[in-house]
């Protein structure tokens, strides 16, 4: 005869005397193999063995469902902490992308300067303090000299 006792979580198989009369508990139903449960389910009725067959089925189902939401809590910890670690990696990127176009505005900024300081002094007749070159205006040398044939 089998007694659910769902206060304790503990099921209790009563053997009729005569047979091996020994109790089983949740624990122990879960933990054994098919053929030790095939063993103790021997002499039982088909209905003792029916309901014994689905209390250890739904002890596995219910282990099995704690471990997946173990697992799924595990997971999600781990995402939320990949989450920060990238959330923080974007961060510095956009500092550094931010940086980097302020550098490169400055930059531009020289470039454009040296640009129009360029096209003043090509404009300009600014000539350098001292002498003219030898290839001036006024020296009677040539620039380019010229080729020379043979």
């Amino acid at each position: 005869m089998t007694t659910p006792n769902k206060g304790n979580k503990a099921l209790k198989v009563k053997r009729e005397p005569g047979e091996n009369g020994t109790s089983l508990t949740d624990e122990e139903l879960v933990t054994m193999s098919v053929r030790e449960l095939n063993q103790h389910l021997r002499g039982l009725s088909k209905e003792e063995i029916v309901q014994l067959k689905q209390r250890r089925r739904t002890l596995k189902n219910r282990g099995y469902a704690a471990s997946c939401r173990v697992k799924r809590v595990t997971q999600k910890e781990e995402l939320e902490k990949q989450k920060a670690e990238l959330q923080q990696e974007v961060e510095k990127l956009a500092s550094e992308n931010a940086s980097m176009k302020l550098e490169l505005d400055a930059l531009r900024s020289k470039y454009e300067a040296l640009q129009t300081f360029a096209r003043t002094v090509a404009r300009s007749p600014w000539r350098p303090p001292g002498p003219l070159p030898a290839w001036g205006p006024s020296s009677q040398a040539r620039w380019p000299p010229p080729a020379s044939s043979q």
